[in-house]
């Protein structure tokens, strides 16, 4: 009985997330939402913007150089 009540309550959990799914995929916006929403999403790096992100990529490029060489200096077991 209770297995049963669980199976229930799991298909009744399926159904409405795939409900919302596809409500979340067919539901139009207002125009106005969707053009805020644009905007929002484009950006412009300034001249400090890019400094930062150069700054970011040398710092990832040593960080995944010292790990290699981490990895590749460590003593390893003889077969």
């Amino acid at each position: 009985m209770q297995t049963e009540t669980r199976k229930q309550w799991w298909q009744q959990l399926g159904g409405m997330s795939q409900g919302m799914l596809f409500l979340h995929g067919h539901v139009m916006q207002p125009v106005e939402a969707t053009q805020a929403q644009e905007a929002r999403r484009h950006h412009v790096h300034d001249a400090a913007g890019k400094v930062r992100h150069q700054h970011s990529v040398q710092r990832l490029g040593a960080r995944r150089l010292h790990l290699l060489v981490s990895l590749l200096s460590a003593e390893r077991p003889v077969p």
